[in-house]
């Protein structure tokens, strides 16, 4: 049995939407905190010692990082079309987007995100917040401009990272310039939003994709 181990809106979101995607069975343990401190499921913190979301428990394998889930998820499930033929050039390049993805836009947003989690003075906080805040609008231009004229981030192949990338969008709603006002981000994340995977997966998360 696959568990994936969830709080709404983390980022659970796109290995959940890559299992809906799959069509695989699979059962969703939420957790629970207060602050940064796991309350609920007891044990998580066997899983997960760093108390972040998500979990991944396929058989034996327990796994973290939601990238690397998504890729599992991915091979685990062949005919899913979650990612391209190994060994092809668009193999690689949904590497290169996931990666990209997770160590540049999302570490540069949960620092924005998650100020006090790396800095306990609150007038240190609001001025890397405040700095930060141009790095990631660089960051969201760059992937507009690569979306420019595409579909999907691999051109007219959906994968993975598209899923991933529907979910950082998404986070990007809580800075001041909202990361779908531009306009090929913008039209991806429409397009992603109306996806039957995704939309399953919000409306088992209880979110909403808080269309432009």
């Amino acid at each position: 049995m696959i568990t994936l181990y969830w709080s709404p809106g983390t980022a659970a979101m796109a290995p959940q939407a890559c299992l809906e995607e799959a069509g695989a069975e699979y059962e969703l343990v939420r957790v629970r905190r207060d602050g940064y401190t796991v309350i609920e499921p007891e044990g998580y913190l066997a899983l997960q010692p760093e108390g972040r979301i998500p979990a991944f428990q396929d058989g034996d394998l327990v796994l973290h990082e939601a990238a690397a889930i998504c890729m599992h998820i991915a091979d685990r499930f062949p005919g899913s079309g979650l990612l391209p033929p190994p060994g092809t050039p668009e193999r690689a390049h949904a590497y290169r987007w996931l990666t990209y993805l997770t160590n540049t836009l999302q570490a540069t947003y949960q620092m924005w995100y998650q100020t006090d989690r790396f800095i306990f003075d609150p007038d240190v906080q609001a001025g890397v917040k405040r700095d930060l805040e141009p790095r990631l609008d660089g960051i969201y231009d760059w992937i507009d401009a690569q979306l420019a004229g595409r579909t999907y981030l691999l051109g007219e192949t959906f994968s993975a990272a598209d899923l991933y990338c529907f979910m950082l969008t998404r986070w990007g709603r809580n800075l001041p310039r909202k990361a779908w006002t531009l306009p090929a981000l913008g039209d991806h994340y429409r397009r992603l939003a109306e996806r039957p995977s995704v939309v399953a997966m919000l409306e088992k998360q209880g979110i909403e994709a808080v269309p432009a």
